[in-house]
């Protein structure tokens, strides 16, 4: 015998799941549910299997083939037009030369068709329709037999006033070729409006065949999630891939459960994937591929596959379709869909029944209540405050990076050179590989510098005179995202001009491609990181130094740094104790996980009396020192230490960012150096401060970017000045500051900035980056962040309590403004 499947269906009702996806492909539990129906009709002997097609049929042949992966024979036929289920099935009528089976592709079920095919042939009738139970049978067609079988009534689809019976068709029939003599071929016909009352009228008799299995019509998101559910729980006798571990959980091969994530029961979890520790699954089915990071939660949902959930994310019975990326504590409420490839921002909820359609991006802190379609928010910036950062391999993906570096290699001559890097971690040396490739495609000569630390590469660059730089780390706030930082000729950052120029590229796919003969060259230059330990130890005196012997307790990143820094403090004499403080698996750690072991640095140099204790992030980059008496040197006092060692380097002009202390002023004011505030992110403090020092001839070393520079000036400045550390920093002032994050949204800033600077005395604002304004206890800055949708509060005061009062202040101005 063979069968029909009917795989035509859009499921318009389970949109946005089937924007892009016919509904046969719909997964249930990590299987297209067409794929139940192949192995149902398998199962009862049925192999030679044509399946009707009509909305985007590309992807289910591409998907089933011709079937020998399941051990059957599908043949396919197109609709170019919906012709309806029985037209549809009337396109097969050369295949269909003996009794056949029609069953739908996107429902479920677990009927016994032998037993229904010796139903019908024991009647002897044209047809027989399979029917089932329902309790609420108004979206199907209504069934009345006779005690011997024979239908005698039918409606579709009746409202509750119709109806007289809880038996509906199930959509599977066992036919006689004969039907096809009631219709021609090519015209829109369906079997239960069309052809089951025609033959009704013209005598024939039809029977309806009552089975007690389980079956599911899949007609919305509701029934989508249910049948999963009822598979799980033993309603559906079908095949579920995987291993069930106990009693309602099942798992996929190369998927492991940390013991402190909580399940309950009915679980579904696919193959590889990554549960973070801290996450609860109650009633989920979760896809291949998928990442779940730590403490989520997830109550009676449907994940697909290669979906990414952030840090504390909650999740309560909502459908997240392929691809699916939610940030940091997002909440998705009850029935919310959200389709392919879609992105929701930190902190954002995604209200109760909201559906966002596919390539959709919600933007963080965002309250979305009501559905996203034909308004997509298109991430319109590429860059960021240090370029261009995402989650490693899932925004920030070989593919993108590789699009990302032509789109910069497009923007030079063609054999122009450009530097490449990256730290040593495996997802920062992958991403490079294709970075380079994007450069080559782009006709670019590249030399790539290895595994190095951003100060390193930034010197590099300058140090060569290349064209341009790429360096590819973990972000040191996040280690599970990666930054691509875009770094000019002069070894700065790339201004704004630049980086519009690479978006305009990127979004307008205008990327040059070179011929085949004009593909750039590669070179590998690893002695760059010699040249920069020269060109810094060549600002101190060496001898000096090394005649102190200094003897420290570092904690640092061993794989990360240990090539140039150890190399350093041995070639200054420096005796090293390492905390043994590294990350583990494939990240580093954390800057603030790093700064969590302070305490225990502190303990180490005090019973060891070690002359100062030393803190670098992975990237070199930040600096924390510790006193000989284990206190932790504040990053305001650090900025002070290094406003005096650059005056004592012959700085006539400083430049520290807007939120710098106040006793820079009084410093410079006794030195007589002059002083410029400027804004406070690192790039722009970095360009204006090499702006100066070029001014003035100055080598090219950054301290307040360069935690391995600052590092050894500072020791420089130390012996020179015959001063321990602790009683350097004793010399400053007691002042107190405090800090307050406040969450406002984008289009919001602009007019709650204009309001705070109505309402102040102007000759108490100093406009450089945000409001900084003077008071009697000192000052407060108030800046809107330039990555996030928050402000910054920012208070220094001679008094701990009186700068938190005003910092408090000021943030119950800017949340009393979001409501006005």
């Amino acid at each position: 015998m063979k069968a029909i499947i009917m795989a035509g269906g859009q499921g318009t009702r389970l949109r946005p799941l089937t924007c892009d996806l016919p509904k046969p492909l719909v997964p249930i539990l990590n299987k297209p549910v067409m794929e139940y129906s192949i192995e149902l009709l398998r199962e009862h002997g049925i192999t030679d299997i044509g399946v009707t097609t009509c909305y985007l049929p590309e992807m289910i042949k591409d998907y089933f083939g011709n079937g020998s992966r399941w051990g059957v024979n599908l043949q396919y036929f197109l609709e170019e037009d919906p012709l309806g289920t029985a037209g549809s099935v009337r396109n097969a009528t050369e295949f269909l030369n003996e009794t056949f089976v029609v069953i739908s592709g996107d429902a479920l079920t677990d009927i016994n068709l032998q037993d229904a095919i010796k139903y019908h042939q024991e009647k002897g009738g044209l047809a027989t329709l399979v029917l089932s139970q329902q309790q609420v049978p108004l979206e199907f067609g209504v069934v009345m037999t006779d005690d011997t079988g024979e239908i005698t009534r039918f409606l579709e689809k009746p409202s509750w006033g119709e109806v007289f019976s809880d038996l509906v068709n199930t959509g599977i029939y066992i036919l006689e070729p004969d039907i096809f003599e009631y219709f021609d071929r090519g015209v829109k016909f369906d079997f239960s409006k069309d052809l089951f009352p025609l033959l009704m009228q013209d005598g024939e008799p039809l029977y309806g065949y009552t089975s007690s299995g389980y079956w599911s019509d899949i007609g919305d998101v509701e029934q989508y999630m249910q049948t999963q559910f009822d598979i799980l729980n033993g309603q559906a006798d079908v095949y579920i891939r995987g291993q069930q571990i106990e009693e309602g959980i099942w798992v996929g091969e190369n998927t492991e459960i940390p013991e402190n994530v909580q399940l309950a029961t009915p679980v579904y979890i696919g193959e590889n994937v990554t549960i973070k520790p801290g996450s609860y699954l109650e009633a989920v089915v979760v896809g291949d591929h998928t990442i779940i990071a730590n403490g989520c939660s997830l109550k009676r949902s449907i994940l697909w596959q290669g979906v990414y959930l952030g840090n504390n994310a909650e999740v309560r019975a909502g459908f997240l379709c392929d691809g699916v990326k939610v940030k940091d504590d997002v909440r998705i409420f009850e029935g919310a869909v959200l389709g392919k490839d879609s992105t929701v921002g930190r902190k954002a909820t995604i209200q109760t029944g909201v559906k966002v359609w596919p390539m959709k991006e919600v933007e963080d802190f965002t309250i979305l209540n009501r559905s996203l379609v034909w308004a997509p928010k298109w991430r319109k910036r590429l860059f960021n405050t240090y370029g261009v950062h995402g989650l490693a391999n899932v925004e920030m993906t070989p593919e993108f990076c590789a699009k990302l570096a032509t789109a910069y290699g497009s923007s030079f001559r063609r054999g122009g050179e450009i530097a490449v890097s990256s730290d040593n971690f495996a997802i920062s040396r992958m991403l490079q590989k294709s970075v380079v490739a994007g450069l080559l495609s782009a006709g670019i000569k590249v030399v790539d510098l290895g595994e190095v630390p951003s100060p390193t590469a930034r010197y590099s660059i300058a140090a060569m005179e290349a064209e341009g730089g790429m360096h590819i780390r973990c972000c040191y706030d996040n280690p599970e995202e990666v930054i691509i930082e875009f770094i000019d000729n002069s070894g700065l950052m790339i201004d704004r001009s630049m980086e519009r120029e690479i978006e305009k590229r990127f979004f307008g796919e205008d990327l040059y491609r070179a011929e085949e003969d004009y593909v750039g060259e590669y070179y590998y230059a690893p002695q760059m990181g010699e040249s920069y330990l020269e060109g810094l130890i060549s600002l101190v005196n060496r001898d000096e130094i090394r005649r102190k012997r200094y003897q420290l307790v570092l904690d640092y990143e061993y794989d990360s740094l240990s090539p140039i820094l150890s190399v350093l403090l041995d070639r200054l004499g420096c005796d090293v104790e390492s905390t043994y403080n590294y990350g583990k698996g494939k990240r580093p750690l954390s800057y603030a996980e790093r700064l969590a072991t302070t305490n225990r640095i502190g303990q180490m140099i005090v019973e060891n009396h070690f002359d100062f204790g030393v803190v670098l992030d992975h990237n070199g980059e930040n600096l924390t020192l510790l006193t000989e008496d284990g206190r932790v040197v504040t990053d305001e006092e650090l900025q002070i230490v290094l406003t005096m060692v650059m005056i004592d380097q012959g700085l006539r002009k400083l430049v520290v960012p807007v939120n710098a202390p106040a006793y820079i002023e009084e410093l410079a004011d006794e030195y007589n150096v002059e002083v410029m505030r400027t804004r406070s992110d690192r790039p722009t403090v970095m360009r204006n401060f090499y702006a100066e020092a070029a001014v003035q001839g100055e080598p090219f070393f950054y301290p307040y970017g360069d935690g391995i520079a600052a590092l050894v000036l500072i020791m420089d400045f130390l012996s020179s000045q015959e001063l321990s550390l602790g009683s350097l920093v004793e010399t400053i002032p007691a002042f107190y500051t405090c800090a307050e994050d406040i969450d406002c949204a984008w289009e919001e800033k602009g007019r709650i900035m204009r309001q705070i600077i109505e309402n102040m005395d102007a000759a108490e604002v100093e406009l450089v980056d945000g409001v900084r304004i003077h008071h009697d206890h000192g000052w407060t800055l108030i800046y809107p962040d330039g990555d996030e949708p928050l402000f910054h509060v920012y208070t220094e005061a001679d008094d701990p309590e009186v700068a938190a009062e005003i910092s408090r202040e000021y943030a119950h101005k800017i949340e009393d403004y979001q409501l006005s």
